[in-house]
């Protein structure tokens, strides 16, 4: 039986105004209670087993694909943009709070600021010379990371300096992720369409940003960029709760609640029009240098993308029509179980040929998803796996940790 929370009045107002109920919330609290349903994966995915890999030919086919059908269609770049950099920062905050007057520590902090693409600017300020000069640690840090700084512990990784050049330009996540879809999403009348998600309490700063170097990037990259920005729907919030699990409350005595996940961006993403989406994290942007050979990789999964997009959509249309031979709904099946590893045969020599019709058109009737997969070299981060479903059914997924039970020998 599910244990209920008691909400007072103001909980219930507080609740409605996100636009939840206190059912939703009740359910949130039952899954911190019961814990995660863990994915029961059976195998990693590999060459030929859930990946594919392509022919030099290949590649250069998908890449001319891509660079004909790119300029007629229009091709978006979504970037969730919202996450605040306070990870980024987490061994700062926790430096900020202990004695770093050691030799050692301050050896390893500095070793790691001379690295940073912001260093230029502690240079160019009289206060901050003199921090360095002196090697004052916490003085340095409370200056990069407090309000009454740089606030960089605070703001979002759109806008934190992320990468230097020898010239002394210092770009943002955010500039940097101009440049590259304008070597990538540029469609008809060189329109370069972006759409960043961000929080709604950085909205101003991210469109002041965005007013000052958009007319830079425009005349560099020779492109005209339409940027659309939306917040994450209030909606998709997560109570957050105590050690006991029971709903953790501000010094004023309201509910606590942070934003959803990446997957409460799923309304966000459905409210776009674009005929090809590239979905990418505002922190996974490579410097001009690495461009080179990131973007012919990029275009190649967008044309795979779009040669699969003509195939489905005539063989939707012959469905349609009414008009399949037997022989011809075997080569779409065919087709759904090598291109889309789709379960779609199981039991389907025993349906009538209406409910083969049914069945391909359902399965082809849906978003088409290309991921591109590096190869696993020890770096944190999700990896393919093939995972059985409740019905027996067998997907692919990107599986992240904490979706594995890791008590379980065969499942670690």
């Amino acid at each position: 039986m599910k244990k209920t929370y008691s909400f007072t009045k103001n909980d219930i107002l507080q609740i409605r105004g996100l636009g939840l109920t206190p059912s939703d919330v009740h359910q949130q609290l039952e899954v911190y209670r019961r814990g995660s349903n863990y994915l029961k994966l059976i195998r990693p995915c590999a060459h030929n087993d859930g990946i594919r890999s392509f022919t030099s030919a290949e590649r250069k086919h998908l890449l001319k694909v891509y660079d004909e059908e790119a300029a007629r269609l229009k091709i978006l770049k979504f970037v969730p943009a919202s996450g605040a950099a306070s990870r980024m920062f987490a061994e700062w905050f926790s430096a900020a709070k202990q004695d770093t007057s050691g030799s050692d520590g301050r050896r390893s902090f500095f070793a790691d600021l001379k690295k940073m693409p912001f260093i230029s600017m502690l240079q160019k300020d009289e206060a901050t010379r003199r921090m360095l000069k002196h090697k004052d640690v916490k003085a340095l840090l409370e200056y990069i990371l407090s309000a009454d700084g740089l606030r960089f512990g605070w703001l979002p990784k759109a806008l934190i300096p992320f990468h230097a050049y020898p010239s002394g330009e210092v770009r943002t996540a955010l500039e940097e992720h101009l440049g590259e879809a304008a070597s990538i999403v540029t469609g008809n009348g060189k329109i370069c369409n972006l759409h960043f998600t961000i929080s709604t309490e950085h909205v101003k700063a991210v469109r002041a940003l965005l007013r000052r170097v958009i007319p830079v990037y425009e005349k560099r990259c020779r492109v005209r960029f339409k940027v659309g920005l939306s917040v994450q729907s209030p909606a998709t919030s997560i109570v957050a709760v105590d050690e006991n699990n029971l709903p953790f409350r501000d010094d004023n005595g309201r509910l606590v609640f942070r934003p959803g996940g990446h997957g409460a961006l799923l309304k966000n993403l459905q409210n776009l029009n674009a005929d090809l989406i590239f979905v990418k994290n505002i922190d996974n942007i490579a410097p001009d240098a690495l461009q080179k050979k990131i973007l012919p990789y990029k275009k190649m999964l967008g044309g795979l993308a779009l040669q699969l997009r003509q195939s489905v959509f005539a063989m939707l249309k012959h469905l349609e029509k009414g008009q399949c031979s037997d022989r011809e709904l075997q080569a779409m099946a065919e087709f759904c179980r090598f291109e889309f590893h789709a379960g779609i045969l199981k039991g389907y020599t025993k349906l009538s040929q209406q409910e083969k019709k049914k069945r391909i058109f359902a399965h082809l009737n849906r978003p088409l998803r290309v991921c591109g997969m590096v190869r696993n070299v020890g770096e944190p981060g999700g990896g393919p796996f093939w995972v059985l479903e409740k019905d027996k059914s067998q997907t692919l997924q990107i599986v992240e940790l904490p979706h594995v039970d890791h008590g379980t020998t065969t499942q670690a």
